[in-house]
C-alpha cells in the first residue's frame, strides 16, 4: 500500500462510503434538484459514455515536473510553489485497481489538475460531477481530517486552458474535511460556448503547519444535459484564503459577466520563431509551457517559452556531438548525441549538465513517459531504455534494423525501424510485440484513448493506423508525398504529418485519416523531419534548414 494513501478512515466508514458511490452519482440534496436522475450509469466514471478521459484515474500517465499526473489530465500550478503529484491506491472507493490523483505537500498550496473535453456542442448544457475529492493532514502518522484544505470545481466553457482565466465559472471551496463522497459542492452544469471546455480540478492547502497537506481527486463524470439549468457562475475566488469557514458548505452564486475569448483561427500557422542551426527533436513540459528543441550543428538545446513564442535561453550539452532526438521526464532532458553513440542528461529547470551514458550506436528519436526512456539506435538496431529516476540505462533491447522514432506510451513504446516493423517495447526493456510494416517505417504516434498507433512508410508514402495491442490495420492512406515524422493531438483527434520533402505539415483526421488541411512549413533540407511536439493546443515543427520553430495553432482555446 501507499505511504500517502489514506490510513486512518475505519473500514466500516469506507464500506458506507463505497456503497454511497456506487448507489448515487449525488447526494439526495442535489439528486432531488436535477428532477430526474442522471444518464449515466452508476459508478459513472466507468461508464463509456462519461465525456471525461479516465474519469476513474486507473492509468498512471505524463510525467512532469512534480511528478505523476494521471493519464489524461494535466497539472496547473495556480499560486505558489509546486506540490507533488502522484497516482496512487484510494482504499478500494472504486473497483481494482483502485487509484486516486493525489495531490500533497508538508508547505502550502495552490494547484490542481485540468483536462479539455473536446467535440461538445454549442450551447447545450452539460452535467460534471467530482465524486471524490478527500482531503487530509499527516504528521509522521495516520492521515486526520483538517478543516485548512479546500477542493474546488471549475470550469471554461469556451475551452480555454489558463487556470486564472475570468472566463472561468469556479464553484465555491469545500472546506469541510470530515466529507469527501459526492457532495454537491463538487457539481457544475454549465452551457458550452465552444466546441471544447476546460475542467479544472483545483487543491487550495492554505496552512503549514509541520503536517503534509494531501488531497486525493477520483470519480469524474460528465455528460450531456439539455434538460438541466445551469448554476450562475460564481465570483472567482482568492488565491489563498486568510480565514478558512469549514461550517459553511456553499458559497452564493452571484451572477457576472464572461468575457468573449479573442478570435483564433484552428489549423493556421502562428509564427515561425528563429532558435539556431539546424534544429532537430522536440520535447515539451505543459507544467511550465515550454517547448525543448535540440540543435544539431552545436550539441546544444534550445528553449522556448509557449506563451510569448521566445527563445528564452539555449543550453550545452557538454558533448562533441550532434543534438539529435530529445525527451522530457522527471524534470530531465535525455539528448541523443548523433556522433558519440551517447545520450546528455541535463536539468530541465536550469540546463545544468547532470551526466552522459553510453547507448547505441547513432541515437536518432527519443521518446518518454513519466519514469522510462527510450532511445532508438539508428546503427545498432537497439533500443537503450533508461530509468528516468535514477538517469541509469536499464535495458539494451534488439529490434530490427535502423531504429528510427519514438511514440511512448504509459507502460510501454512503440519505435520504428526502418527494415520493416514497429516494436513495442516494455518499461522493463522486454520485448513485448514486433509488428510487421511496409518497409521504411519512420514516423510514428500513439492515440492513448483509443488505444490505436498511426506509422508512416518513408518508401510507400503509406499512413496506417493500428490496433495497438494486436497491430491489426484499421484503415490506411497513401500520400502524394513522403511522410516523415507524427504527432497526435487528441484535444482535437487530428494526426500531423511532416512533409519534409516539401516544407509541408498535412494534417488528417485521427480517426478516419480523412484530409483536413496542409500548412507551408520553414525549409526542412536534407536532414529535416523529425522534430515535431504537441503543447497546450499547439504543434510545434522543427525546420531544420532554415533554422527556426513553426507553431500550429490546432485548437483554439
Amino acid at each position: 500500500m501507499n505511504l500517502r494513501t489514506l490510513r486512518s478512515i475505519h473500514v466500516s466508514i469506507l464500506v458506507f462510503l463505497l456503497a454511497l458511490f456506487l448507489a448515487y452519482p449525488l447526494s439526495p440534496r442535489a439528486r432531488a434538484a436535477f428532477a430526474r436522475p442522471a444518464t449515466l450509469t452508476d459508478p459513472c466514471a466507468y461508464d463509456s459514455n462519461n465525456l471525461f478521459m479516465n474519469g476513474m484515474m486507473r492509468y498512471p500517465g505524463m510525467g512532469s515536473a512534480y511528478g505523476t499526473v494521471a493519464e489524461g489530465w494535466m497539472p496547473f500550478i495556480f499560486s505558489g510553489n509546486p506540490p507533488n503529484f502522484n497516482v496512487v491506491d484510494n482504499e478500494g472507493i472504486d473497483e481494482n485497481p483502485g487509484t486516486s490523483q493525489q495531490i500533497f505537500e508538508v508547505n502550502t498550496f495552490d494547484a490542481g489538475i485540468q483536462q479539455t473535453v473536446n467535440n461538445l456542442q454549442v450551447g447545450t448544457n452539460y452535467w460534471m460531477r467530482w465524486g471524490y475529492s478527500l482531503a487530509a493532514k499527516s504528521y509522521t502518522g495516520p492521515n486526520e481530517r483538517v478543516n485548512t484544505i479546500g477542493r474546488q470545481f471549475g470550469v471554461n466553457p469556451y475551452g480555454g486552458t489558463d487556470p486564472h482565466s475570468a472566463q472561468i465559472i469556479w464553484g465555491p471551496i469545500l472546506w469541510n474535511g470530515t466529507v469527501a463522497v459526492n457532495r454537491p459542492e463538487m457539481t457544475i452544469v454549465f452551457t458550452a460556448r465552444a466546441t471544447s471546455a476546460t475542467i479544472f480540478l483545483r487543491a487550495i492547502a492554505s496552512v503549514n503547519d509541520g503536517g503534509e497537506n494531501r488531497v486525493w481527486i477520483d470519480a469524474l463524470c460528465m455528460e450531456p444535459r439539455p434538460d438541466l439549468p445551469t448554476s450562475p457562475p460564481p465570483p472567482t475566488p482568492p488565491i489563498t484564503p486568510s480565514t478558512p469557514n469549514p461550517s459553511t458548505n456553499y458559497i452564493p452564486y452571484v451572477e457576472r459577466n464572461v468575457t468573449t475569448p479573442t478570435s483564433c483561427t484552428a489549423m493556421s500557422v502562428v509564427t515561425h520563431i528563429a532558435i539556431g542551426a539546424q534544429p532537430k527533436g522536440i520535447a515539451v513540459d505543459p507544467a511550465t509551457n515550454r517547448a525543448f528543441v535540440s540543435l544539431f550543428a552545436d550539441s546544444s538545446v534550445a528553449v522556448l517559452d509557449a506563451a510569448t513564442n521566445q527563445l528564452t535561453a539555449t543550453w550545452s550539452t557538454n558533448n562533441a556531438g550532434h543534438s539529435n532526438g530529445i525527451a522530457f521526464a522527471n524534470n530531465r532532458l535525455f539528448v541523443a548525441m548523433r556522433d558519440t553513440s551517447s545520450v546528455a542528461i541535463l536539468d530541465a529547470t536550469n540546463g545544468a549538465f547532470i551526466a552522459t551514458h553510453a547507448v547505441g550506436s547513432q541515437p536518432w528519436g527519443v521518446g518518454a513517459n513519466s519514469t522510462r526512456v527510450w532511445v532508438a539506435n539508428f546503427a545498432s538496431s537497439t533500443v537503450s531504455v533508461f530509468d528516468a529516476i535514477t538517469n541509469t540505462v536499464i535495458a539494451t533491447t534488439p529490434i530490427g534494423a535502423n531504429p528510427a522514432l519514438v511514440a511512448p506510451a504509459s507502460a510501454h513504446a512503440f519505435v520504428t525501424f526502418m527494415g520493416s516493423g514497429i516494436a513495442t517495447i516494455a518499461n522493463t526493456g522486454a520485448s513485448l510485440n514486433n509488428f510487421p510494416f511496409d518497409g521504411g517505417a519512420f514516423g510514428v504516434a500513439f492515440n492513448a484513448s483509443a488505444n490505436r498507433v498511426y506509422a508512416a512508410s518513408r518508401d510507400t508514402n503509406k499512413l496506417v493506423l493500428l490496433n495497438a495491442s494486436t497491430g491489426a490495420t484499421i484503415t490506411s492512406v497513401t500520400l502524394a508525398q513522403t511522410p516523415y515524422a507524427l504527432a497526435y493531438t487528441p484535444n482535437s483527434n487530428r494526426l500531423y504529418i511532416i512533409l519534409a520533402d516539401v516544407n509541408q505539415v498535412n494534417i488528417r483526421d485521427g480517426t478516419t485519416l480523412s484530409d483536413r488541411a496542409t500548412l507551408a512549413l520553414g525549409a526542412q533540407g536534407a536532414d529535416g523531419g523529425d522534430g515535431i511536439a504537441v503543447l497546450n493546443n499547439r504543434v510545434y515543427v522543427s525546420n531544420n534548414a532554415a533554422g527556426t520553430v513553426s507553431v500550429i495553432q490546432d485548437a483554439c482555446p
